[in-house]
């Protein structure tokens, strides 16, 4: 949930939402309320037309309630791409028209002006971004022999390791550089063999690191089995896989600066290229 504190101040109080610009693409994960602020400064930048592509990692509440007050869906000249998983249940498009349900929120998706295309992902897609072409391609066969040079790409992982209905995990790949969404999974020691395959040589890995190991194995309250990674955790997943850095990622909104802090601390005695996600943090991956 976000918080509201003078003592986070340093990373932030909003859940969920990591922009990654591509060249002219800016594609955006999750839609927690991160993406209030984000709406704002892209309707800022005053484009003619807005292309958007948001790639979600699941549907709880965390990770779609920015969706809500994202100001470019009120928009015709908005053009939104959503991908994310199905549920044992339903469609993405289905699950996204009861979120905004008038039960629950007093505009429904459909009324909603910017022009929206839904696609449903079960894990293992490959989506292409085709120079000339907005609408990218979703191949489901997650194979990479027939990408183009420099031609943007991202895909799809499904974990179970989250409750209920499992987490999506993203890979995006550009100009020879990479970058792994890794949110909401809960590592089992030393890290899912299959996760690493998919992490591995990623130029920046962000991933779940919300509690400390003495959350975590608590006797009296333990988190275990909650859906979300140590930060010892994420340093050994960065670690096996070999990537160049670490981004520790979905801060605990009971933690406040000073304990962000000890375990971003903690991280780099183990990964020195280790830091704790914070808002408005920018990464240039272009730069060597």
């Amino acid at each position: 949930y976000p918080t509201s504190s003078l003592k986070t101040l340093k990373f932030g109080g909003h859940t969920s939402c990591v922009e990654v610009e591509a060249g002219t693409r800016r594609i955006i994960f999750d839609a927690g309320t991160g993406i209030i602020p984000l709406g704002k400064k892209l309707l800022k930048s005053r484009r003619p037309d807005l292309n958007l592509y948001i790639f979600l990692s699941h549907t709880h509440h965390d990770h779609l309630i920015g969706l809500y007050f994202f100001e470019p869906l009120q928009k015709s000249n908005t053009r939104l791409y959503v991908f994310g998983p199905d549920s044992s249940r339903n469609s993405l498009k289905s699950t996204l028209r009861t979120a905004m349900d008038s039960q629950f929120f007093p505009i429904g998706l459909q009324e909603l002006d910017a022009r929206k295309e839904i696609f449903s992902l079960m894990g293992g897609e490959v989506v292409r971004f085709k120079a000339g072409s907005l609408r990218p391609k979703v191949d489901k066969k997650s194979s990479l022999e027939a990408r183009v040079k420099d031609e943007l790409t991202i895909l799809s992982y499904k974990s179970h390791a989250h409750p209920k209905n499992g987490v999506m995990l993203y890979k995006v790949i550009y100009r020879d550089r990479s970058v792994v969404y890794a949110t909401d999974i809960e590592e089992k020691k030393g890290g899912y063999p299959e996760v690493i395959e998919f992490v591995r040589g990623a130029d920046l890995l962000i991933h779940d690191a919300q509690y400390l190991n003495s959350e975590y194995f608590s006797r009296t309250d333990p988190r275990k089995g909650w859906g979300h990674s140590t930060v010892m955790s994420a340093v050994a997943v960065a670690k096996k896989a070999a990537v160049k850095r670490l981004v520790l990622f979905h801060h605990e909104p009971i933690h406040d600066d000073s304990t962000v802090r000890k375990m971003e601390k903690q991280a780099q005695r183990l990964f020195p290229n280790a830091v704790a996600a914070s808002e408005g943090m920018e990464v240039d991956l272009m730069q060597p």
